[in-house]
């Protein structure tokens, strides 16, 4: 990480001058044999040097909780900086000892308070000039200025922020990994009826979490949560500081990165209620923790509404995992609206050669023909339809590959006959994640390539999408998948993910020569066609493995090395 240095080289220095300075003066005081009652004397001095140095956490501290706050933290902060002055008046009175043992230790008199507040003065100037200085260098004010060029050009960027605000229809990017898969749980339950959760939060649900926790919610968030019930909604930052610049120090990630979603309506709860999970001790849990509603945590680090002051919410990102005397709300917005402008995402790097094309591999058309199978599925275990059928032991786990049996049967079932380049790897491997996902067709959005499989189903649980459609049990207010196809029992699901499946389209095809169909994403309104291809035999020699793994597949699978 890059570290900058303040456009005034003069508060860095005066900085470590005064810092110098009170820990020379309390070690003179022990070298010169005063009474020890100074460090009881230092102590407030210590403290008050201590939030001087931290002016930016106390004026926050106190924006955000007043005296009280102010209070609490002092409390937690005195009896850590009186052993700090009493260890530097110790080190003082040892050195002094070692050369003049017998020297006397001076009764405590008002020369010893005359010190104190000559030193008191002295630091508090000195403090002062270096707020003053760092002020006028970078404004604490979260107001939003992004984008503008940092004014060290010299600099390496560490976060290239988009400046784009987000808005209703970009503030989600997809449903959460939490999110009930009712797709792949209807294909692997045969006969099992699933139902399915709703996408977006009804009025009903709403009202129903409000009641649960007593508050109502911000209205902008209400819609949001009318939208998506929760989500993933990726890296989001917002600014610490008026001119923000494309660098970490700058920005305070929001939505607990690495989470980076919104938590579903059953999943709001307050931060005690967060807290019972794992202390039962008052004096771990933060104050006013049962008005602070918890939008997503990671540890200590949370997204929060706070009612503390009222019905009309704040937005806090604060960690409380830091040690005491930390002021631990990083930020604070005063209603969730300003909290949304504020919000943004890393720029995504232009062109898709920075990213995806970088880590493809070649298109399985330029391999050697007996390489094909492998290569597409890549080096990976048994996948999750098997290991979990094989967890409940009554011999329902699909076979490891596809035989003459398998196919036949499958085919007899769908009435369809599936293409033979399809069935060659099932042959190989029956199903499972994918390591060939990528073709070269753009997605619309200037990514020159698109992944077009993930995770094809085993052969036992192929069905067609008015199967699928039927094994669910829709919430009220969405359609059936079903109904937004002509003929969907002339539509094969190969994979379903959540909204997005891959079909073979045998509706305007030959019998055996059925197009492929990319759709997504089915929970979010009409059908959306991202790519058709009119044949398999047309798809599979496009596709091209990526070089890193994934949560299925190991690595890609590498041809053996040829021998002399």
């Amino acid at each position: 990480m890059t570290t900058r240095m303040p456009s005034n080289g003069l508060a860095p220095v005066l900085r470590i001058v005064m810092g110098l300075l009170i820990v020379l003066a309390m070690g003179a005081a022990g070298w010169l044999h005063r009474s020890p009652w100074i460090v009881l004397l230092a102590t407030p001095l210590f403290t008050v040097l201590y939030a001087l140095g931290k002016w930016n956490a106390w004026a926050l501290a106190w924006r955000l909780g007043g005296a009280k706050r102010i209070v609490l933290s002092a409390l937690v902060t005195l009896p850590i900086q009186a052993v700090l002055a009493g260890v530097f008046y110790l080190l003082g009175l040892g050195l002094s000892m070692l050369l003049a043992p017998a020297a006397p230790i001076a009764a405590f008199s008002t020369s010893d308070v005359q010190w104190a507040a000559a030193l008191f003065v002295v630091a508090v100037a000195v403090s002062a000039a270096i707020i003053r200085l760092e002020s006028k260098a970078s404004p604490a004010a979260p107001e939003l200025m992004v984008g503008t060029p940092s004014p060290e050009p010299e600099a390496e960027p560490e976060l290239d922020i988009d400046p784009t605000p987000l808005n209703h229809d970009t503030f989600f990017e997809s449903p959460g990994y939490w999110r009930k898969n009712a797709a792949r749980e209807a294909l692997a339950q045969r006969g099992t009826p699933v139902e399915k959760p709703p996408f977006a939060a009804s009025e009903a649900m709403l009202a129903a979490a409000e009641a649960r926790l007593g508050f109502r919610l911000p209205d902008t968030l209400r819609e949001l949560y009318g939208r998506m019930n929760g989500g993933y909604v990726g890296w989001l930052y917002v600014p610490l500081k008026r001119d923000a610049g494309p660098f970490y120090d700058d920005w305070r990630g929001a939505f607990s990165i690495d989470y980076s979603s919104l938590a579903p309506l059953a999943e709001l709860r307050t931060v005690a209620e967060h807290y019972e999970d794992f202390t039962h001790e008052p004096e771990d849990v933060p104050a006013g923790a049962d008005k602070l509603v918890v939008l997503q945590a990671r540890y200590g680090d949370m997204t929060l509404l706070d009612y503390t002051r009222g019905p009309h919410a704040r937005v806090l990102i604060a960690d409380f995992d830091r040690q005491p005397g930390v002021e631990p709300v990083d930020i604070a917005f005063e209603n969730f609206d300003d909290f949304l402008a504020a919000l943004r995402r890393v720029r995504p790097e232009r062109g898709v050669a920075r990213t995806v094309a970088r880590d493809l591999g070649p298109p399985l058309g330029e391999a050697p023909e007996q390489w094909r199978a492998s290569m597409f599925w890549g080096e990976a275990q048994p996948h999750f339809f098997y290991l979990n059928a094989a967890q409940r032991k009554d011999g329902s786990e699909p076979q490891l590959t596809a035989d003459d049996a398998l196919i036949a049967q499958t085919e007899a079932r769908l009435g369809l006959r599936l293409p033979g380049a399809l069935v060659a790897l099932w042959r190989v491997k029956n199903g499972g994640g994918v390591s060939c996902r990528w073709v070269d067709i753009a997605d619309g959005e200037g990514q020159p390539y698109s992944e077009a499989l993930r995770y094809l189903m085993p052969m036992e649980y192929l069905a067609t999408l008015a199967e699928l459609s039927d094994r669910i049990v829709f919430p009220p207010g969405e359609t059936p998948w079903k109904q937004g196809f002509d003929a969907p029992q002339r539509l094969v699901v190969l994979e379903a993910d959540h909204g997005r499946v891959v079909m073979l389209d045998y509706r305007h095809s030959g019998a055996q020569a059925p197009a492929v169909l990319v759709v997504d994403d089915l929970d979010r309104g009409p059908p959306r066609e991202v790519l058709r291809f009119e044949r398999f035999d047309d798809l599979l020699p496009r596709l091209r493995p990526k070089s890193i793994g994934y949560e299925d597949v190991a690595k890609p699978w590498q041809p053996p090395a040829a021998t002399a």
